[in-house]
Order: structure tokens, then sequence, then C-alpha cells
């Protein structure tokens, strides 16, 4: 009777939670998570998020129920009854004046693993520093919460903050303090195990497998799922990896020590990613082994130019050259006539692509072709990784043994006296067609080198063999069989342009809001130097933030909106560009995305939900703004 009891209330304030329109104080922070529901943006991980409106007419304060009213807007309308078109609404209620404004706008704020409650402005809310203040004062009048911070999430509110009389809170102490981390938002079914990275590459690990891991993973194995206890950048090669294999991946800094989780070691489980938790479940064996049976697809085989002899210069690059130099060099050609045309970033000098020809005829008249035939048929009858191994490994030896057909180099250095390239420092990158392509970004995957100009050791010549023989990699053979890619269709190019040896910082953009589905705003990851942003060292931390100029918008229009996630720990927590460094970087972003949108990938997805992987740098005494590469990104 009593179990049947405590049901019944269970019941009962769920469906309180759900019927309640608003209160109009929080007296225990069970009124709070009454009413409470997951923020609109999935920034951090293990947040509640309450919204609050001050009528600034009757001069009263709802607590709205956010399960119900998923937006200010909705409770203004449906609850309040107060007619009005969104536009209005926020042109009105989002500005600083009050010669139109009805509604003091904002969100109280959860956070778990710190233990704290914040009051939170959106982005695009220019609120006086007055109206900030007595908001909350109002809320600590009327709520238990005592220990309430601002979250100074925006630019603006950081450059008011010697302004404000009251606590506060940066992204910085918040992305610290993090436990969880969504990073692929999927589920799958395997056998769960715990995994030394040290000891990774001996492991039989099995596709069937979901891991927990103790370290960073540099290189994600093929398996059905990752749990890291390390934060991710949302660009990050494991980040993208997990998202391309529409696999569930998630960052839980307890999981290696997790009792719970150390219960369901080496047992057939569940496991679902969610914005907000994740949840792994064991399952029985039939199950599991219905679930992980793999389907027979259908072979994909890739287009391939091989007559193509000449050397291409980057400004005759465009996207129908992927059969011809690959992914990455035909994007190219597309980021150089947008710059051309808006002088708002540069692309690298001295650029041209090495068509396949070349690496096909290396191969072919040193008889390494044989090689990668024998290899290809042998791993496609026996699927053994361990000969596979050995085969591979022989074939990237022979490319970098065999010599290089010495009117290459000398067109290449033809090519860059007749350019003027005064550049010493080339950098040869990898361009395949199984690489920077719709449904396989081949990131991570092959290898880059540089060249130096009349330089005995570090030859042109062994970049371009070092470029052409990472095709033949194990990750990226492996990768290229789970997604069925007919492997005797694939070939290496070569994108060449000048290298960076000093930039100032390096960076990595997607163009779509990855934290709030179908909303604007442009993810940008950026680091000081050389350090990468997709790899970083052990407790390296890269700034992240979301930028919204450029959107056609009215919402953040002429407001220079810079939403700070996370700071480089490599600089002092603060932004390492000036503010309109980065608002140039977001407009230009925006330029690219229409452009690929409507021309190269025509209309794939809506707007909002395309996106572009895009690869820059920030480089001289001016810190120019250099676009070296855009991918489609599959998500």
């Amino acid at each position: 009777m009593r179990a049947k009891l405590v049901i019944v209330f269970f019941l009962l304030f769920q469906l309180v939670g759900y019927t309640q329109n608003y209160k109009a104080e929080l007296t225990t922070p069970s009124d709070f998570m009454l009413l409470a529901h997951k923020p609109l943006s999935n920034k951090y991980g293990f947040v509640k998020s309450l919204k609050i409106i001050y009528d600034l007419k009757s001069k009263k304060l709802y607590y709205s129920n956010s399960k119900r009213f998923k937006y200010h807007f909705e409770f203004v309308t449906e609850y309040l009854e107060r007619q009005q078109s969104l536009d209005n609404f926020n042109e009105y209620n989002y500005a600083a004046s009050h010669s139109k404004k009805e509604y003091l706008l904002a969100n109280i704020n959860f956070y778990e693993s710190l233990n704290t409650y914040t009051l939170e402005l959106s982005p695009a809310d220019n609120m006086s520093i007055k109206d900030i203040q007595f908001l909350y004062e109002l809320v600590k009048r009327t709520s238990f919460i005592q220990n309430l911070k601002l979250f100074l999430n925006t630019e603006r509110l950081i450059d008011t903050k010697a302004t404000l009389s009251l606590p506060t809170i940066k992204a910085d102490a918040i992305y610290k303090n993090q436990q969880y981390q969504a990073i692929s938002t999927e589920k799958s079914f395997g056998k769960l195990r715990f995994v030394n990275i040290d000891s990774l590459k001996w492991l039989n690990i099995k596709r069937t497998d979901i891991i927990i891991v103790d370290k960073p993973v540099l290189n994600l194995p093929i398996v059905n799922g990752v749990i890291t206890t390390r934060m991710q950048t949302p660009l990050s090669h494991i980040s993208v990896l997990g998202i391309n294999r529409k696999i569930p991946v998630a960052t839980y800094k307890n999981a290696y020590t997790s009792k719970s989780l150390r219960a369901l070691k080496n047992q057939f489980v569940s496991f679902e990613v969610k914005l907000d938790t994740f949840y792994i479940k064991p399952v029985s064996l039939e199950k599991f082994q219905r679930k992980t049976k793999r389907r027979k697809n259908k072979i994909k085989t890739l287009k391939l130019d091989l007559q193509t002899n000449t050397l291409i210069p980057g400004v005759n690059l465009h996207h129908k050259l992927i059969k011809t130099v690959g992914g990455k060099a035909a994007n190219f050609g597309e980021l150089y006539k947008i710059a051309s045309k808006t002088n708002g970033f540069k692309v690298p000098e001295c650029s041209f692509a090495i068509p396949f020809y070349f690496y096909h005829q290396h191969v072919k008249s040193h008889k390494i072709d044989r090689l990668i035939n024998n290899a290809i048929e042998e791993y496609t009858l026996h699927k053994n990784d361990s000969v596979l191994k050995v085969n591979l490994k022989q074939i990237r030896s022979d490319i970098k043994k065999a010599p290089i057909n010495t009117s290459l180099i000398t067109e290449i250095h033809t090519y860059l006296s007749q350019t003027d390239c005064s550049y010493d420092r080339i950098r040869f990158r990898s361009s395949t067609n199984a690489e920077d392509i719709v449904g396989f970004s081949g990131a991570g995957l092959y290898t880059s080198k540089t060249g130096i100009k009349n330089h005995q050791k570090k030859t042109f010549e062994k970049a371009i063999k070092t470029v052409w023989a990472s095709l033949w990699k194990k990750r990226a053979f492996l990768e290229r069989d789970l997604y069925n890619i007919n492997q005797q269709s694939v070939a290496m190019g070569v994108l060449v342009h000048r290298s960076f040896p000093n930039e100032y910082a390096n960076g990595v953009a997607i163009t779509k809001n990855l934290y709030r589905k179908n909303f604007y705003g442009n993810v940008i990851n950026l680091q000081l130097g050389e350090e990468p942003v997709v790899n970083p060292k052990p407790n390296v931390t890269s700034e992240q933030i979301i930028c919204y100029e450029g959107a056609k918008v009215d919402l953040y229009k002429n407001k220079k909106v810079i939403e700070i996630i996370s700071y480089s720990s490599l600089h002092n927590n603060q932004l390492i560009l000036e503010q309109e460094k980065i608002l140039n970087l977001s407009k230009q972003l925006y330029i690219l995305k229409k452009h690929f949108y409507r021309k190269v990938y025509k209309r794939r997805k809506t707007f909002l939900n395309f996106g572009l992987d895009v690869e820059f740098k920030i480089d001289g005494p001016n810190k120019d703004l250099y676009i070296k590469q855009a991918r489609y990104f599959n998500d």
C-alpha cells in the first residue's frame, strides 16, 4: 500500500509540474525542479533551466513553467494573452531602451556539477545594467536562491562587469567543472569494455564494442560507441568521426571509475547519448546479436580521373574536380573564388593541385599497384587485421622508397618560380576522392607534410610521397571499409600552398549552431599559435564561441553578439582575437555557407541545418584571416 501511495504522489507531482503555468515565488529547490526543463541551447551538460518574465506594467514577476512554455514568447502570448508578432516581441524586449519594452526576460539555470544557480540573459539581449541589477535583486527576494550569480556569457556583459555590483561567473568556471558532454547523440548496442589507452593498439577491439577510455583518444577505433573522460571540442577528430559514423559518443569525467558503469563491464548493453544525459542499460545476448548484425550494403565506387596530367593552379580549381584532385583541393577552388570577390579573407598563397594521375603513375610504374590489389583482395576474403597491417606497411614503404618522376618536381619548381612565390616552406596536403565529401569527411585519416625549397632533407619529393603513402594507413583503410567504399577506386591527390610556420592562431569552425537546432550562429574553436584545436595536448583547452554576425535575422542585427562557451587555457581566459576580427570571421563564414549551400551542395538540408567544417589561420602582423579548407559537415 505504501509503495502505491508513493507512486501516486510522484505522478501527481509530475502532473502539477505540467499543468501549473507559473509561480510567483520559489520557496524550495523542489519548486525550481517542478517548473524547470532542459535549456534551449545545450552547451553544457547536466543543466536545468527556468524562464522568468517580469512585466514592466503590472510589476509582476513570473517563474514560468518551462516544461509547458518552451519560449518566453509562448508564455506571454498563450498565458498572458498579449498578442503581438514574434519580430516585434524580440525587437522591443531584447533592447536596452524602455520606449516599447514590456518585459524583462531571463533564465535561471542550475548547474548540477557546480551546485550553482545563475541568472542568464539571451546573447541577443541588450538589457541595461540598471535592469540587470533590478532583476537580480528581485529574484533573490522572491526565491530561495541566495547564491545567485550573473553569467557573463557574452563579450558585452564581460565589458560591463566593472559597473556591476553583484556576483558573477564566467564561462571558464562553468566549462572546466563540467562532468558531462554530449558529442554524438545517437543510440547503439554493444559489449561494454573499459580500455586503457596506453594499451589500446594491442587490445583486440571489436566493431561491436562500446568502449570507456581513461585518456584522450587521438585515433578513434571502429567501435559502436565511446565514452571519454576528457572534454572534447565539437570539432576534434573523435567528435567528427563519431558524428560521421552515427555512433553515440560522450564525455563523462567519472566514467572510468563509476561503480554503476563498472558493474556492467563486459556485458551486452544499449548506449544512448542525449544532449543533457546518457543511458547505458543491459540487454540480452539475442538482442545484442540482432542489433549488431552487419548488413550487406552496396559497395560505393568513387569517380576517378586518371587522364589530367598537369598541375592545376588554385585559381582554376572548382568543386567539380573531386574526381581529378580530391575533395580538399576541389573545395579550395571555391574558397579561391569567394576570397577574390569579398576581400574579407585570404587563401594561402602559391596554391595548386597535383592530380591523381601522378599518384597512379607512381604506383603503377613501380608495380606497387599489384601489392595494393593483393592487400585489398586478401582483406576482402579473410578480414584479418594483422595481415592487413603488414601488407599496408609494405605498400607505404614501397611508395616512399620508389623514386618519383623528376618531371613532376621540375614542373612544381617551374610553377612556383613563374607565380613569384616568395615562400620557401611549402605545404603538401592530402586530397583524396575519399575525403572531404558528402557522407565521408575522412577527418584525421591522412597525412600532410611540409617541404622546403632546396633543402637536402625536407624535399618536395619526400613530402609528396609521404602524402601519397598515407592513403594506405590502416585506420584510413578500415574507415573506408566501414563505409563500403571500393578501395580500388580511391586515389591520392595533393593540395599545395605555402606553409604557416609562425601563425598567431589557428582554428576550426562549423557554420551552424551545434547546440540549438534550427537556429542561427557559427560555432568557432580557436587556439594560439600552432597548438591544434582538433587534437590538443592534455589539459589544454581551446577557445569556443558562438558568433551570430552575418546572419540575416533582426534578433541579432547590429548587436555584435559573441557568446562565450570556453576560453583558451593558453591565453589567460581572455578572447584570442579582438571583437572586430571575430565579427569579420563570422561574417565570412556566412558568406561561405551561402555559396556552398547554393552552388556546391545544392540544398541537401534546410539552410539553418546545413553546415560546413572550416579550417582557418590567423597570420601576420595584421592578424590576417586565411581560410584554408571547407568541407561538408556530415552530421
